[in-house]
């Protein structure tokens, strides 16, 4: 599924992707809040090699997965954001995203967590979405917020505290 929000082209990842997506999991900042923390900057690479086929088999498997957020117009990554199934936490869906910096502080990853609400509900008909954020995290617990998420509590999830986010369908 591709869609186009105002100002991104999301659509599925592909192999040529690999290089770029690499380059926005490199930067310690982006990685910061992720599991693993900054460290994982140091194996973005593999781990980039790894996901980016991951994330397209999911599309093919169950039907959606995390999108490859592209410059609606100039068509450069962005980063990754959607939604992602959690076969391991009962087999809830999460919505997503990580940015590369260039892309934070614009509205970005809210554009995509709206987006993904609304194919989540809409489209898939999902009876439930999912959030989590690091708590020091502000701005992606706003992200969930503003994208109709609600606060549940915290949780030991992906091996490190978050705050878990909860939307039901309409």
């Amino acid at each position: 599924m591709i869609l186009a929000t105002a100002r991104l082209l999301l659509r599925p990842f592909v192999a040529a992707d690999i290089p770029a997506y690499a380059a926005i999991r490199a930067d310690a900042e982006v990685m910061r809040h992720m599991p693993g923390g900054t460290a994982r900057a140091a194996t973005a690479e593999a781990d980039a090699a790894r996901l980016v086929p991951d994330f397209a088999a999911q599309w093919q498997t169950i039907g959606y997965g995390p999108w490859a957020v592209t410059d609606g117009t100039t068509g450069a990554l962005l980063g990754h954001g959607g939604l992602r199934l959690l076969p391991d936490l009962g087999g809830e869906t999460e919505v997503l995203y990580l940015l590369a910096r260039c892309a934070w502080g614009q509205g970005i990853a809210t554009e995509v967590a709206l987006a993904a609400r609304e194919v989540g509900f809409g489209a898939l008909g999902l009876p439930r979405l999912v959030g989590y954020a690091a708590p020091d995290n502000t701005a992606s617990c706003r992200v969930l917020e503003k994208a109709g998420l609600a606060f549940e509590g915290e949780v030991e999830v992906f091996g490190l505290t978050a705050r878990r986010y909860v939307a039901e369908r309409p």
